[in-house]
């Protein structure tokens, strides 16, 4: 799956100074993901960046 993605050469100011980035997740998902946070008082971006760290972690464990 990640070998069809297209990859960004270009990095913004703010990615390389702050590590930012914008994530489009359509309304639906945003949705579910905008219910599942307040029902569980935590933010957004916390939540996002835990999830990414969480995966990264194992599929570095599998590149291994």
């Amino acid at each position: 799956m990640l070998k069809i993605i297209v990859k960004k050469k270009r990095r913004n100011s703010n990615t390389i100074r702050y590590g930012m980035f914008g994530l489009s997740l359509g309304e639906e998902h945003y949705q579910r993901l905008d219910k599942y946070c307040t029902k569980h008082s935590i933010y957004k971006a916390t939540l996002v960046r835990n999830l990414v760290i969480e995966y990264l972690d194992k599929a570095e464990q599998k590149d291994n």
